[in-house]
């Protein structure tokens, strides 16, 4: 017999996964992350990338998000995130990025 999750339960269990996260090194920790982050990205019509920063030089795990030609032109909740990069440029650089590979 299977459990059933909610949308609401489904983020509280991964609130608590954050929380109480690992070691960011920790393997599963990073595929669980990478996993989300793909979800996350998918959503919002954005392309998962790398951060270029060696691991062991950071404090905790990132991922970089790269805007498309179809993420949301007020950036979406992306906009509030990492407000050294205006939400105007990062779209323009995006969208011409993506518009070079199509």
């Amino acid at each position: 017999m299977a459990k059933i999750a909610t949308d609401v339960e489904l983020a509280a269990i991964i609130t608590g996964i954050v929380t109480d996260a690992p070691q960011h090194e920790e393997p599963r920790y990073r595929m669980f992350l990478d996993t989300i982050a793909e979800a996350i990205g998918a959503y919002h019509c954005l392309a998962i990338g790398a951060v270029t920063t060696p691991a062991e030089d950071l404090p905790q795990w990132t991922v970089a998000f790269r805007a498309t030609v179809d993420t949301a032109d007020d950036g979406g909740p992306f906009a509030l995130i990492d407000t050294d990069l205006a939400v105007k440029e990062w779209l323009a650089e995006g969208r011409s990025e993506t518009e070079e590979t199509r």
